[in-house]
């Protein structure tokens, strides 16, 4: 019935065999519900989430997704995040600061500070960083295990995987799981989805409508 399926943990091969990580998260575009990107977990001690472009899959199942033969180098591939020093405005650099890769120097409490000589010892303090993701703008990084909650409040499962027709890439159908110990799976359509956030996914249909629908088997 579908011919492609994602789900997070799922290991990503390139078309020549290698394993080169595995599903950490999924890039949709929550308006046309497209996948637009997935992000791949390379490495384990010090692991490394690199951006995938979606049409770079070659074929995916549950078990196994292939890249095609475009990515000629997956270390190449840009981060999912990354992180940058913000900085100081002109007026508020200081002589006492450092220019290049080391941080400033300043003092505490400031020079001027009712009570203070004037003299002591300075502590280093890194400037403010901000983190940017590789990813489209208006797009979410969703995740397995993302809340769905039913129109009527009520919190009806768990986002475990997603079937996308392979010509739009678009989402057809989002798997959920209810249940802790003995999970129960319901296949949702996508256009009953009304809205998704990084942390949840809106339905448009009651509690009552999901306990309707038959359990899905995998």
């Amino acid at each position: 019935m579908f011919k492609v399926e994602i789900k997070e943990g799922t290991s990503v091969f390139t078309s020549g065999g290698k394993e080169v990580g595995k599903i950490n998260r999924f890039v949709l575009d929550p308006a046309t519900h497209e996948v637009t990107h997935i992000v791949v977990q390379k490495g384990w001690l010090l692991p490394e989430d690199k951006v995938v472009p979606f049409e770079m899959v070659s074929s995916a199942t549950e078990d196994k997704v292939v890249l095609n033969e475009g990515i000629d180098d997956f270390n190449k591939l840009p981060p999912f995040e990354e992180r940058h020093f913000i900085s100081a405005s002109d007026k508020d650099t200081s002589p006492s600061e450092y220019s290049g890769a080391f941080p400033g120097y300043y003092w505490y409490p400031p020079h001027g500070f009712m009570g203070y000589p004037g003299y002591g010892l300075g502590y280093p303090v890194w400037p403010p960083t901000q983190t940017r993701r590789n990813i489209p703008e208006d797009t979410i990084a969703l995740k397995e295990g993302t809340d769905v909650m039913s129109s009527d409040g009520e919190h009806v499962g768990g986002v475990e995987r997603l079937f996308v027709e392979p010509d739009s890439n678009e989402v057809t159908h989002f798997l959920i799981s209810q249940g802790l110990l003995f999970k129960e799976h319901k296949l949702v359509p996508s256009h009953w989805v009304r809205s998704v956030e990084e942390d949840k996914v809106h339905l448009t249909v009651s509690s009552k409508v999901l306990e309707r629908l038959p359990s899905h088997q995998s």
